[in-house]
């Protein structure tokens, strides 16, 4: 019944019921949406909430299924894909703006824009996620500290109740890894951002830069989710007496680079990234999340905090 009134909504035949949402996670855990749906316009992704409303069951958008940890074996509801794609760049008032889809890829819009010379994204390559994703999380780049956040102008939104509305940069209320979007539940559909013009030959040398620094410090060509705990801050780092703020040295400083519950284990090449084989379950996860938590704290007195979205 569900099912149908959902294909009246959005499209017949666009409905899956009981669909395996694993190869769409970057740390592959494993989970069956009870509806999936993939939503490929504004259009898509407004009636899919309005008709989840109407059902009252639960809706969940999943971008590039990074920073996301799904502990559950099964999602109720209707989970989206989001794969709106649409991008716009226009010269205004002596500014150049590109406007862009909450499903895009953040870093295909970060070479694409590199390439071409607009100077202000470009550092955002090798995030597996899409912008929306970004800038619910407010991504950011260390060497220059900067965020996505940064370079936003203004933003469409749609709110709880399946309604779009326009919003500027600072009702995001952007922090570390934080936005305003964590606490109201609003899922971005299109954003607004301001470039620069420049020779290409920097934004590609800034992008190559972000690209192979990554690949240096990072695991890559594997199963996991990006940095799974947040950093903790300068204050808490002097209250505590711990000589850093990352939260991959604590862990790598408690003896767990390489540390493995059942098919998941710590980076070796860095301890705040949680890689899955492929065949892992999510109880070694949860387990190993609980070991990695307990042996900070128990050194360092340090409650680490998620970074990623635990479902």
């Amino acid at each position: 019944m569900q099912k149908n009134k959902l294909e009246q909504i959005l499209g017949k035949g666009r409905i899956k019921e009981n669909f395996n949402l694993s190869p769409y996670l970057t740390l592959r855990t494993k989970t069956v949406a009870q509806y999936y749906f993939e939503a490929e316009s504004k259009e898509d992704l407004i009636k899919a909430k309005k008709v989840s409303l109407e059902l009252r069951i639960p809706f969940m958008i999943i971008g590039g299924g990074s920073n996301l940890a799904v502990l559950k074996s099964n999602l109720s509801g209707l989970v989206i894909r989001n794969k709106y794609m649409s991008k716009k760049i226009e010269k205004k008032d002596g500014n150049y703006l590109v406007t862009v889809s909450s499903g895009y890829p953040t870093t295909k819009l970060a070479k694409e824009l590199s390439d071409e010379g607009y100077l202000g994204l470009e550092y955002q390559i090798g995030l597996p996620g899409t912008v929306g994703g970004a800038l619910y999380m407010n991504s950011k780049w260390t060497k220059p500290l900067s965020y996505i956040g940064d370079r936003l102008v203004s933003a469409s939104l749609l709110d709880i109740n399946g309604k779009e509305k326009k919003v500027d940069q600072p009702y995001f209320n952007f922090a570390y890894d934080q936005s305003i979007l964590q606490r109201t539940n609003e899922v971005v559909l299109e954003a607004t951002f301001k470039l620069e013009k420049v020779d290409p030959a920097v934004t590609k040398k800034h992008a190559q830069f972000a690209l192979d620094y990554r690949r240096l410090t990072q695991p890559h060509g594997v199963f996991c989710s990006g940095c799974f705990f947040r950093n903790i801050s300068q204050q808490d780092k002097l209250r505590l007496k711990v000589h850093t703020t990352s939260a991959g040295n604590l862990i790598d400083k408690a003896g767990l680079k390489g540390r493995k519950i059942g098919k998941y284990h710590v980076s070796e090449k860095h301890a705040n990234f949680i890689i899955n084989d492929g065949n892992g379950n999510p109880q070694d996860l949860k387990n190993l999340l609980r070991l990695i938590k307990d042996s900070v704290y128990k050194k360092f007195g340090v409650k680490l905090e998620e970074e990623v979205i635990i479902m």
